[in-house]
């Protein structure tokens, strides 16, 4: 019995193949990196008292250090936004049809909103309350996005080339458009100006008359 085994043992050790892997290691390298520096990030927001005196990126006022954990963030949110398509590129190499997709990135999409505006916001800010204030930020945006991308897999790769250049060549042309009536102060705003802060220029508006505000920091747009 021992020498079967061992015969089995050495036969099957011999056709085995493992399976095929699903995961690209570089890609994974980079989303741990980028949450790493991200970390670093947040670290700084809440134990260093500088955050709540000046904007790190003040060259008048900051340190090489503390400059330095601030510039390199800014490369964490678009490293997150290419890692969504970079996934939704290869989910689809993988044979899944444009329908399958879409249907993918839509679910995932409103996942990460309503992440945003409840579990998200309630770690933030600590106000488990409906009226209160909400932000738009990274997963905000990528949840949108994902919406947005959601429906542009259903084009064609032209479509989708000429889109893609146009936001990219274009979005700076409305830098000079204001929300009127938004400032910090008075967050009073109407329709149009509730849309030019959630599509493009970042700023704070009043969601009703009892005191629930949003502050938007990543418009969609750019």
């Amino acid at each position: 019995m021992t020498t079967a085994a061992a015969t089995t043992a050495t036969f099957e050790s011999s056709t085995y193949r493992p399976p095929a892997r699903q995961r690209v290691d570089s890609i994974d390298l980079l989303r741990g990196l980028v949450m790493v520096i991200m970390m670093l990030d947040h670290t700084r927001d809440y134990f260093s008292a500088a955050e709540f005196q000046f904007d790190p990126t003040n060259l008048e006022r900051t340190s090489v250090v503390l400059y330095l954990t601030r510039w390199i963030t800014h490369y964490c949110a678009p490293t997150f936004f290419f890692r969504a398509w970079a996934g939704a590129y290869l989910r689809r190499a993988r044979g899944a049809t444009p329908a399958e997709l879409s249907g993918f990135l839509a679910s995932r999409g409103v996942w990460l909103i309503l992440l945003e505006l409840t579990i998200v916001r309630v770690g933030i800010s600590g106000d488990v309350w409906p009226h209160g204030h909400y932000v738009g930020q990274t997963i905000w945006a990528l949840g949108w996005s994902m919406l947005e991308l959601a429906a542009l897999v259903n084009l064609s790769l032209a479509v989708i080339g000429v889109f893609g250049a146009a936001m990219v060549m274009m979005h700076n042309a409305f830098d000079g458009v204001r929300a009127a009536g938004c400032s910090l102060a008075l967050p009073r705003c109407g329709v149009g100006d509730v849309l030019l802060r959630v599509l493009h220029e970042p700023g704070k508006v009043a969601l009703g008359s009892d005191g629930m505000t949003s502050l938007v920091r990543y418009p969609l747009i750019p």
